[in-house]
């Protein structure tokens, strides 16, 4: 495990318009075989304070784990369409998540992962969401 600068830049576009934002923080980064894990601490200002997210990449699938106290589990495959329990301070509800575009760019040092997806609640249309990672291994 290698101790990683990681930045993250979220976007999301709905009917009102687009909002993004840009985290920054160090975390770990392992290469297991053919999988890169990812995982970093969320801080209120980007998600739930207090929560751990673990981030597996292999190939054109990646899974996007929480921790309490908002646990989630998120698979973007490309192609592909997943439902998922998402979890919340107010309440659980099953969203649906529809990847068009998955580009993994890792290698053992770090590198890069751009994700594009469709999320759907009750297969209502939320938003398009896109996610630019950035990891450098610490040296």
């Amino acid at each position: 495990m290698n101790n990683a600068d990681i930045t993250l830049i979220s976007a999301a576009t709905t009917e009102e318009g687009r909002d993004e934002t840009e985290f920054f923080t160090v975390g770990s980064f392992t290469q297991d075989g053919d999988s890169y894990i990812i995982r970093y601490g969320e801080n209120a200002e980007i998600g739930y304070e207090s929560c751990f997210v673990t981030i597996t990449i292999k190939g054109e699938t990646v899974l996007i784990e929480r921790s309490a106290p908002a646990p989630s589990l998120l698979t973007v495959e490309k192609g592909k369409k997943h439902h998922m329990v998402y979890g919340t301070p107010y309440g659980d509800f099953m969203m649906g998540i529809n990847a068009f575009e998955v580009k993994n760019d890792m290698t053992s040092a770090g590198g890069k992962l751009y994700l594009k997806y469709s999320i759907d609640i009750n297969s209502d249309f939320v938003s398009e969401n896109e996610i630019n990672l950035t990891v450098k291994v610490n040296q």
